[in-house]
């Protein structure tokens, strides 16, 4: 999919969507979120790709799409685990560097659904820095 300008929501809806999610554990407390732990807001967002399938057909499969959106949130998780935040800031410095000529060429649905996925991650992990600095 080739963009003519750069699209704004597939860098900032999942970013933003990210970064409320990984604030959720200090303003409500379940069972199953931690300050700590991201491992339930990444398999939210695992379960949130799911309304990629809503895309319309110009962007090509959907299931690769997705597929993309997993393996790039699993890989950017177990980055993160290996290297603790020098991987976070090689996530999102990718991230970045992505965002600045992706919509320019013409990739595949895989390759997007990385990309949106590192968006989200990202701001997950931007949104935990800040939240556990400021709460």
């Amino acid at each position: 999919m080739k963009w003519e300008s750069a699209p704004l929501w597939p860098v900032a809806l999942p970013s933003i969507t990210g970064f409320l999610l990984s604030l959720i554990p200090y303003f409500f407390e379940f069972e199953y979120f931690s300050k700590r732990n991201l491992l339930a807001p990444v398999l939210i967002l695992i379960t949130l790709g799911l309304f990629l399938t809503l895309l319309p057909n110009k962007f090509g499969n959907k299931f690769e799409l997705y597929l993309g959106y997993v393996v790039g949130l699993s890989a950017s998780y177990i980055f993160r685990i290996f290297f603790g935040f020098y991987g976070i800031v090689v996530v999102v410095l990718v991230w970045m560097g992505q965002s600045t000529y992706m919509w320019q060429y013409n990739f595949p649905p895989f390759r997007i659904g990385i990309w949106i996925s590192l968006g989200s991650i990202s701001g997950l992990y931007i949104g935990g820095i800040m939240a556990y600095n400021l709460f």
